[in-house]
């Protein structure tokens, strides 16, 4: 038998088959199957590209052109915050130093951790009174 008389039996009395025709039914269906759904989600993305370039006409050229814009601008932006960062290293190392009633030579700034705020309000108000009471 070959695969279309297979599948015709499949449809009406899979009982008559040998289990190797059955299998070999089953994986014809599969694969029928899989290559039907592959087919309509290749339409599909053809179908989503065509209302992209409906909805948005932008040139390829404008594209490349907004992405050199975009570095540049995430450079200026990543230049940025290294100013910041020794800025912020001066700031903490002043105040450890000033705390600790030393010269800032004496004090050397290894690691920086960002703390998480997830303390209810009423602790945070607590610490501030404490702070406030102490001056």
């Amino acid at each position: 038998m070959n695969i279309n008389e297979i599948l015709d039996q499949m449809s009406h009395d899979i009982t008559a088959l040998t289990f190797g025709e059955k299998m070999l039914g089953g994986l014809a269906a599969t694969a029928l199957s899989m290559a039907i759904v592959f087919l309509v989600l290749v339409l599909l993305i053809g179908i989503i590209k065509a209302m992209d370039s409906m909805v948005n006409p932008k040139s390829k050229q404008e594209n490349e052109e907004s992405n050199e814009f975009d570095n540049i601008q995430s450079y200026e932006q990543e230049q940025e915050p290294s100013e910041d960062i020794s800025e912020l290293i001066a700031v903490i190392s002043a105040a450890v130093a000033c705390s600790m009633g030393v010269s800032e030579s004496k004090i050397r700034v290894v690691n920086i951790n960002r703390v998480g705020n997830d303390s209810p309000t009423w602790a945070k108000n607590g610490r501030l009174e404490q702070l406030q009471n102490r001056l």
